[in-house]
């Protein structure tokens, strides 16, 4: 079945960009066929494109958005669905856009969420409409040729739309779908080698690998069960199966795996869902099937999965300890490989001790966001060349469609180690690893009476030069840093629950009105106002 294809014509090119890069339309199933700037220009687009979906301003120079499409539909052409949308709420363009049957109507300025929702909607209209075309197709041509790709195009449409069980019975006989209409269970199958984003096979051989596939699956099955198998995606296929009582889904799902290995010499994992007994819970089915396949990112290629033995595991949130990835970070900073690779393995092992699997998209997310907080780190130092590799990395990473967990995590690990490396050498050969040094050595000492002359001699450098290198690698006069590390380590006790008395002293104060002036000056807040905000009050009621 064609997808949806849409036109958006605006003269503001600001409105087209967000509309285009703010969404991504692809993940929603609908295709930009084209963009137009006036209603002359939208008019050639869409006789052009002929697209499913357009979205229109109405007030344009040349032609309005009101003229193309009465142009369009005073020439009998085709018309697609059309959202107009304008800054002006005249009642007038309402009810002109209601005769030329315009599918909605949306003012200036509109949200991200409401473009969304009104396209999906058109898009869910559309399909409805197509499926009632193929309604009508498949009951008024009867060419046996045809029925093949017709059962296909049935049950592509029915995993993912609701079918009604009084209206399936005559295109099943019509379509000879040897299978009873209750009792289902669906399968989602792929080929694991053409998931891989770096698999990069002939076309021949590809196309041969999903005819074997198929072949081999479908001969499996019609000796044990009557069923269907039919493409989905690239390297993916349905299984819909009407099983006998006694007949062991699981062991058959086995026996596909086994044989598609055996002669056609591909390894597949199959999503299995649970047993349905209507036709309209197939769709049902298959979305288990395929949640079901998702946690193949846990096993690797060559399994198969049961949605029931994941229904039972119950909801997991993954997590890891924060103290880890401070420590990962500092690591990292100071360029310590030895140490972002123990922490980075002791998070991975961490993340998948869990006694049940978590929603692979949430582990992928948790991964991406450590990803996210290393490329922080070293983007900070990173040269031109190497910033560019990072972005390069993290952005694949963000796309990256996963198969296992293993891979995940190495490059994960991958991106970590690699900065590490940097960090290091570049440690090595400036001025970095002394401030380093002077700031490990404040951080251990903000309680005493710190000096220039005390830090400059720990690094064995003069009073002055010091000084100067520790502005211009932190931006900050000593004291001034001194001062901020003092003051964060405040916040830090303030939420752990110590009273503003004690950290006073516990930070080298004598005077709390001074500490209590300092914290406001460098938070905006006083330090009761501060626990208050992140902790709902302040405990004991402390005056300032």
């Amino acid at each position: 079945m064609n997808g949806i294809k849409m036109c958006i014509v605006d003269d503001v090119k600001t409105v087209i960009d967000g509309i285009l890069k703010m969404i991504p339309w692809e993940e929603h199933g609908i295709e930009i066929a084209g963009t137009a700037t006036n209603g002359q220009e939208g008019l050639s687009l869409i006789r052009e494109k002929n697209p499913d979906i357009v979205l229109t301003d109405i007030r344009m120079p040349m032609s309005s958005g009101i003229d193309m499409v009465r142009e369009l539909k005073e020439s009998g052409e085709h018309a697609p669905k059309v959202i107009f949308f304008s800054g002006y709420s005249d009642f007038a363009y309402a009810q002109e856009s209601v005769r030329l049957d315009a599918f909605d109507y949306l003012l200036k300025p509109f949200t991200k969420q409401q473009i969304v929702e009104v396209v999906l909607r058109a898009k869910a209209h559309i399909e409805s409409q197509r499926l009632d075309r193929l309604n009508r197709m498949v009951l008024e041509r009867k060419l046996r040729e045809s029925l093949p790709y017709l059962r296909q195009e049935y049950f592509r449409l029915l995993i993912r739309h609701d079918e009604q069980p009084e209206r399936a019975y005559d295109k099943w006989g019509f379509l000879g779908i040897d299978m009873g209409t209750s009792g289902f269970v669906a399968m989602s199958v792929q080929i694991d080698e053409l998931m891989h984003e770096r698999s990069y096979l002939p076309v021949r051989e590809v196309e041969l690998s999903r005819f074997a596939v198929q072949n081999i699956m479908e001969e499996t099955i019609k000796k044990q069960a009557k069923g269907i198998v039919f493409r989905e995606h690239l390297g993916q296929f349905v299984i819909v199966l009407n099983p006998d009582e006694g007949v062991d889904v699981l062991a058959l799902a086995e026996a596909c795996r086994h044989n598609v290995n055996q002669y056609a010499k591909r390894d597949i994992s199959i999503g299995v869902g649970s047993r349905v007994e209507g036709i309209a819970r197939i769709a049902l089915s298959y979305e288990q099937a395929k949640t079901a396949l998702s946690y193949q990112f846990y096993s690797g290629g060559g399994c198969i999965i049961f949605y029931s033995d994941i229904e039972r595991q119950g909801h997991i949130t993954p997590h890891y300890s924060p103290d880890k990835e401070t420590e990962l970070l500092y690591c990292l900073r100071s360029g310590n490989r030895e140490g972002t690779e123990r922490l980075l393995e002791s998070i991975s092992e961490e993340c998948l001790s869990y006694p049940a699997l978590p929603d692979p998209d949430v582990m992928a997310n948790l991964f991406y966001g450590l990803a996210f907080s290393m490329y922080r780190v070293i983007a900070e130092k990173a040269e031109p060349g190497q910033r560019m590799w990072l972005d390069e990395r993290l952005s694949a990473m963000k796309k990256g469609r996963y198969l296992s967990t293993s891979e995940l995590i190495r490059d994960v690990k991958e991106l970590g180690l690699t900065g590490s490396d940097w960090l290091h050498k570049r440690q090595k050969n400036d001025v970095g690893q002394l401030i380093h040094q002077a700031l490990n050595y404040v951080s251990g000492r903000l309680g005493n009476d710190l000096t220039v002359q005390e830090c400059a001699k720990v690094v064995h450098l003069s009073p002055s030069y010091f000084s100067n290198l520790f502005k211009k690698e932190t931006g900050m006069t000593f004291m001034q840093y001194v001062t901020s590390a003092r003051m964060e380590k405040a916040k830090e006790l303030l939420l752990e629950g110590m009273q503003v008395q004690d950290i006073t002293f516990e930070l080298g104060y004598r005077d709390r009105p001074y500490f209590s002036e300092l914290f406001k000056k460098h938070t905006g807040l006083t330090p009761s106002e501060f626990r208050s905000k992140y902790e709902g009050a302040a405990p004991g009621g402390e005056s300032e």
